[in-house]
């Protein structure tokens, strides 16, 4: 049976096309170039440290949600 690890969940920004998010184990930012505008609007994806190697879930801010709400 395969057990599933659970991987810490962290925030990243969006700037363009580029979403930047920091280890938290090694405090290195890293970046993550996508390749399609649909991969772009994705909410998680799956990353690795370029220094530690730590594979994270980066969360990123949802595009469409509006901070006011009409009334």
């Amino acid at each position: 049976m395969i057990k599933n690890s659970v991987k810490p969940e962290i925030p990243g920004t969006r700037s363009g096309y580029v979403i930047r998010f920091t280890c938290p184990e090694c405090s290195t930012e890293n970046s993550i170039v996508n390749k399609s505008p649909r991969d772009h609007y994705k909410a998680t994806r799956d990353a690795a440290c370029k220094n530690c190697k730590k594979r994270s879930r980066i969360i990123t801010p949802d595009m469409h949600h509006t901070a006011y709400t009409s009334v």
